[in-house]
């Protein structure tokens, strides 16, 4: 059976790996992802909250969560990983199939997942590399729904696992960056916000996300600004919506996260909603 499955608006990979790492893969992208741990020693960072999952427990993480991966092992390092756009569900069973994502960091980790026979979907979707148009877009769709109506099954079964506590300060500031990215976001004014100093705020943020509040809030500002986009909005203005003020910073921000301009972005949603009659699937970037 293949090991990855990459079309439009999904992409799957099965991978098992020999190889520590010393730091987080950090990232932030505009895609649901469903995070199936089997097996190995790894350690996962969620919006500054940490994870050390068992084998055979799930992660769901919503567009725009920024979250990386540690290995701390060299033995059998082995999961899953689908991205996809909600475009490929259908529009009437999205909202119900989605809500498992809508959890707050104590509420998208669960284990046990094996109980519920999760790995069977995976493979279940990974068949679908197999085949040929138009029957591989459609089982592709059903199949991505079986999975996430099982994952529901089990969110509504299962009592969630928190995470590892964070420092509240960060927590708060996190909340913030995440409501005000339009806003004009300083240091500076974060300091004084928040009643820390800079160099403290600096030392707190990087040690709880891993990463700095730029960063941070350049990762978090292309993936807002592209669903802005997928929704129809004019790129230029997408952009200064999500706090970019200037254009030019913004295209090689988007282009270096996603690996295509803003403007391939426009075109595929205004290409899908005319084909699709409103439906908005942008091809996950390899």
């Amino acid at each position: 059976m293949a090991d990855h499955l990459n079309t439009d608006g999904i992409s799957l990979h099965h991978s098992v790996t020999y190889q520590a790492t010393d730091n987080f893969a950090l990232h932030c992208h505009p895609y649901f992802e469903v995070y199936y741990f089997v097996q190995g020693k790894v350690g996962y960072l969620v919006e500054g909250k940490r994870y050390e999952p068992a084998p055979h427990s799930l992660l769901l993480l919503a567009p725009g969560t920024f979250h990386g991966v540690r290995v701390e092992s060299a033995d059998s390092y082995e999961r899953y990983a689908i991205h996809f756009n909600a475009g490929i569900l259908n529009r009437e069973r999205t909202p119900l199939l989605l809500s498992p994502f809508s959890g707050s960091g104590q509420e998208i980790y669960f284990e046990g997942a094996d109980r519920f026979g999760i790995a069977s979907y995976f493979q279940s979707l990974l068949e679908c590399s197999e085949l040929e148009e138009p029957l591989q877009t459609a089982l592709i769709a059903i199949r991505t729904e079986a999975l996430l109506s099982q994952i529901l099954r089990m969110a509504k079964l299962e009592s969630p696992t928190g995470a590892a506590s964070t420092n509240r300060s960060i927590d708060r500031l996190l909340a913030y960056l995440g409501s005000n990215l339009g806003e004009d976001i300083t240091l500076d004014s974060l300091s004084e916000r928040f009643f820390l100093s800079k160099n403290h705020l600096n030392h707190l943020f990087k040690q709880s996300t891993g990463t700095t509040v730029k960063n941070y809030l350049i990762h978090k500002r292309v993936a807002a600004a592209h669903e802005l986009i997928l929704q129809g909005y004019p790129v230029a203005n997408a952009a200064e919506i999500c706090g970019f003020r200037d254009y030019s910073t913004f295209f090689r921000a988007y282009k270096k996260i996603l690996g295509v301009p803003p403007a391939s972005t426009a075109r595929r949603a205004k290409a899908s909603k005319k084909a699709e009659g409103g439906d908005k699937n942008d091809r996950y970037p390899a």
